[in-house]
């Protein structure tokens, strides 16, 4: 009891140094269809970081599309221009979010869910897996495929704390085949956390700086990230599976697989949406996603917008996966 009644003391003495101030009134953002409209691009032009790299001239767009909005635009014809000047964005970290609608994300792939059906996890579990185990509600999935491993991750967060078992489970193999295809993303520094058994040594992956003021050039320093030895060192050669579902964390982690020696990486191009994203909110409620930051791979470069591409491009089509086969996953067990 002691304690609440210092708590409150404290809340009303604060109350009391306020009103002893002069007192200042910061007018509510406005809900009307102009104000949303200025309000969501001001807020990209001050927070979002990848317009050098996807080569999209923000003030152009404002050009563009804010002569289509004006005091009498329906929601729905409102969200149809935003939408429209987010998608020259074609970024998979931004989305608009609107109470009983779709989600909007700006990156089409995503959005249109092209060739999403061309990964199908419950085939491989059932034609190519000798035996299967899932933990984290199927966030790893691993098992065997003769003298191979096999490991897919869904997500990059706790899952990752199922990795040790799985090495262990596999230990012995010939070789694995670790498989990010349509890996969602999440929290990367999971991935990077949990990375030691997969590298001898410590070893560079990335680097990031994140948005730290409005101006154009506001950005904290370049932070480095790295990958650290530990636990028992799984030496075998790995390939590594990816597509244009493999996004945000789990593109981060793919930087951290070809950091190391004895990893080939095959599939298809990742998203390219690799920086960290926030959520806003507009003062009439809809919630929207930001990317924050500029990443830099090993090599110096960025894959914002392009993605990390394999060193050989292997695609599924639906013909085969229809035909309960998967290309992508025979090609990997090959090279061995």
């Amino acid at each position: 009891m002691k304690h609440y009644i210092k708590y409150f003391a404290l809340f009303f003495f604060a109350i009391g140094l306020i009103q002893c101030e002069k007192t200042t009134f910061v007018p509510e953002p406005g809900k009307d269809p102009e104000a949303i409209f200025e309000a969501l691009w001001t807020s990209f032009q001050n927070d979002y970081a990848g317009f050098d790299q996807r080569h999209v001239d923000w003030q152009e767009q404002y050009q563009r599309f804010r002569p289509q909005v004006n005091a009498n635009t329906t929601d729905d014809a409102l969200a149809n221009t935003i939408e429209s000047m987010l998608s020259t964005l074609d970024d998979g970290h931004v989305a608009l979010i609107r109470p009983n609608r779709r989600v909007f994300y700006s990156n089409k792939i995503v959005n249109e869910e092209i060739d999403h059906e061309l990964f199908n996890l419950e085939l491989i579990k059932t034609h190519y897996l000798q035996d299967v185990h899932s933990d984290y509600g199927g966030g790893i999935v691993y098992g065997k495929i003769g003298t191979l491993g096999y490991i897919h991750l869904k997500y990059i967060g706790l899952n990752l704390l199922g990795l040790d078992e799985a090495l262990n489970y596999l230990d012995g193999v010939e070789g694995l085949i670790f498989d990010l295809r349509h890996n969602a993303g999440g929290d990367f520094t999971y991935a990077y956390s949990e990375f030691g058994r997969l590298t001898n040594q410590e070893r560079f992956a990335h680097r990031s700086q994140t948005k730290n003021g409005t101006g154009p050039d506001d950005y904290t320093p370049w932070y480095d990230w790295n990958i650290y030895p530990k636990g028992k060192y799984f030496d075998k050669p790995i390939v590594l599976l990816t597509d244009r579902y493999t996004i945000s964390a789990g593109e981060r982690m793919t930087m951290a697989f070809k950091a190391l020696p004895n990893v080939v990486h095959l599939g298809d191009t990742t998203n390219g949406a690799i920086s960290t994203k926030i959520l806003k909110e507009l003062p009439n409620g809809w919630v929207y996603s930001v990317a924050t930051q500029h990443i830099e791979f090993l090599d110096g470069k960025s894959y914002e917008g392009i993605g990390l591409i394999p060193d050989e491009v292997i695609r599924n089509t639906k013909e085969e996966v229809e035909a309960k086969v998967d290309h992508q996953l025979e090609v990997a067990i090959k090279r061995f």
